[in-house]
């Protein structure tokens, strides 16, 4: 087995390389091999570099014969070749200088870089290296691929081991029963004896740790030692934000570990592996991973650990949040807004804080008027009722409502038939009674000629009915105006009733307004109050009234109890009439802003808080 010793050593040209080539145990050797047999297929070349990819920049990984040369001077070629992507030759002092760079695609960026020097060479030697470079180039890209591949499996595999465990996890909707979930299927994923998943609590402030799952542990009391001190490991990796291991990993070596090592010492674990679980936000809790054996932990279980913790981070804290109080989801929501509002950027989010800001401030001092809203009917001042004077039919009805009549204008016509022959027969009673009566008178009976002259008075007056029905037979309008309601031109012939009402008319020039105020707003309506009101027909027209009249009596309108206030018009414009409907707006006076605003939500909380006091 080849030790870092004997890389260093420099390497002879005229060994046996392919042995060393196919026997080498990493890729150092392996590197160093083939660029030592590629050096041997390019006659004069006396020095050769092989530059790869390492923390963002581009650094020798070979250097043959001697590891120990300075290799600076070829700084130019390399860097002429990676910015064109295309083979180059350099005359430099005492000698050509060939670089290659090593694509694994067509069009991409060089992924290798192979500089060979070529002291007193011409430039068919320099074509000679590079084409010996462009065919030994194929085991460069070929190693890339490979590792490229062996990459991407490795990634899949921990992708779906850490599918596998979210798809677990949120079969569950309570956070405790996803963390066991969870730390049960960790637990066998990572080869792992124990696996415990702890969430922050109190992070505004004083961020703690605690631990929410043992895997394969229904129960543990939250203030045993050993509990504790997992804590403390996972405290340590939340206050780094970055993974910690005990031994340490190559990779987290500068990772402090106090705490990981106290846990080793003081239980039975031999190997301690914590990652941090994050959310957008940043951490909310960490994963301890821990083996009880001497089986250290790898950088392949760190990748795995660190793809299962990427995933369940953001569900657990999701199902943490969801499972708060309402307080607690306010306290995060109103850190959310004043961080972007005291925070940088998110201008818009400043902008219209300034802007609720000034609105508050401005109702919480200013003025206004206090104007109280309601629905509003308009009526005629008066309605006169035109009534059945008898029992009879219909006989004529020209008019209905809508119509606008004049005083004395025929309405309705009743059917005259039967009362006229009702005068007709109580005439010829009255002229039966009368022969009889004179009859009697010559007689002298009197007894009889005072019954009979009785019996023709009760006849007169019967007539004298019949007569004064026919007269009023013709139903005529009492006032000018309009009729509001009232049709009877689709029931010609039908009966009516004594004192059925037939029409309602009302003026065209005198008003009231009914509006229907609010049982909360009452106390605020006093008679004599000026307002305006806004008919539905006329929107843009609001019309002056002054209040005139409170009723005591209460209607239920759309849920609301509401009290009649009557209201007369000040001016009232041509094109009125009565029925129409809208909003009138009562002025009570001048009040601050803020309290017009929550007046109704105040009046609500002080009886709320009244009716529950004992």
């Amino acid at each position: 087995m080849s030790t870092a010793a004997d890389l260093r050593a420099p390497v002879g040209l005229d060994r046996s390389l392919w042995s060393a080539f196919v026997t080498a145990r990493n890729d150092a050797a392996r590197f160093t091999a083939w660029l030592a047999i590629l050096m041997g297929r390019v006659p004069g070349c006396t020095l050769g570099v092989l530059m790869l990819p390492q923390g963002g920049a581009f650094t020798p990984v070979a250097i043959v014969p001697d590891p120990r040369r300075d290799v600076s001077r070829f700084a130019p070629a390399a860097e002429k070749v990676l910015s064109s992507g295309r083979p180059a030759a350099l005359v430099v002092e005492g000698g050509m200088v060939a670089a290659y760079p090593v694509q694994m695609g067509p069009g991409q960026a060089p992924a290798a870089v192979v500089v060979l020097d070529l002291p007193g060479g011409s430039d068919e030697t320099a074509q000679l290296a590079l084409r010996e470079a462009h065919w030994a180039s194929g085991w460069l890209a070929a190693h890339g691929w490979e590792h490229a591949a062996t990459e991407t499996a490795a990634r899949l595999r921990r992708s779906a081991v850490a599918l596998d465990i979210l798809a677990v996890a949120s079969e569950h909707a309570k956070p405790e029963a996803a963390a066991m979930a969870i730390v049960n299927e960790a637990q066998t994923a990572l080869g792992a004896d124990q696996v415990s998943i702890g969430m922050v609590r109190g992070r505004a402030r004083h961020p703690r740790v605690r631990l929410l799952a043992l895997s394969y542990s229904a129960w543990f009391r939250k203030r045993a030692e050993i509990v504790d001190s997992v804590e403390a490991a996972m405290e340590e990796c939340f206050d780094q934000m970055a993974p910690v291991s005990h031994p340490p990993l190559a990779s987290l070596s500068t990772a402090i570990s106090v705490a990981h090592a106290d846990h080793v010492r003081g239980s039975r674990t031999r190997n301690m592996l914590t990652v941090p679980l994050s959310e957008a936000n940043g951490p909310v809790g960490a994963m301890s991973v821990e083996r009880r054996d001497d089986r250290p932990f790898t950088e392949d279980d760190k990748a795995m650990a660190e793809a299962i913790a990427a995933l369940i981070g953001p569900v657990l804290e999701l199902k943490r949040r969801n499972r708060r109080w309402i307080g607690g989801r306010l306290v995060d929501g109103l850190g959310h807004v004043l961080g972007r509002v005291l925070g940088p950027r998110h201008m818009s989010w400043k902008l219209g804080a300034l802007v609720a800001l000034g609105v508050i401030v401005g109702g919480a001092t200013a003025t206004g008027v206090f104007r109280v809203q309601a629905d509003a009917v308009l009526r005629g001042e008066v309605n006169r009722a035109v009534v059945a004077p008898y029992a009879g039919f219909i006989a004529e009805a020209p008019l209905r409502a809508g119509d606008q009549v004049q005083k004395g204008d025929v309405l309705v016509q009743l059917d005259e038939a039967d009362l006229r022959l009702e005068a007709l027969r109580w005439r010829s009673e009255m002229d039966r009674l009368s022969s009889q009566s004179r009859e009697a008178l010559a007689k002298k009976d009197r007894a009889q000629v005072a019954l009979l002259e009785a019996q023709i008075a009760q006849a007169r007056a019967q007539s004298d009915l019949a007569e004064a029905q026919l007269s009023r037979s013709r139903l005529l309008a009492p006032i000018d105006g309009v009729i509001v309601t009232g049709d009877l031109s689709q029931k010609l012939g039908a009966p009516v009733q004594l004192g059925e009402v037939l029409f309602e008319v009302a003026p065209l020039d005198r008003y009231r307004v009914d509006i229907f105020v609010d049982e909360r707003d009452l106390r605020y309506v006093t008679a004599g109050m000026g307002g305006v009101v806004a008919l539905a027909g006329q929107p843009s027209d609001g019309l002056a009234l002054t209040v005139t009249r409170i009723t005591p009596l209460a209607e239920a309108r759309e849920g609301a109890n509401t009290f009649r206030v009557e209201a007369a018009l000040d001016a009232p414009p041509q094109g009125l009439r009565p029925g129409m409907e809208g909003a009138a707006k009562l002025e009570v006076g001048q009040a601050r802003v803020v309290w017009v605003w929550s007046r109704r939500m105040v009046d609500w909380a002080r009886r709320t808080l009244w009716t529950w006091q004992p």
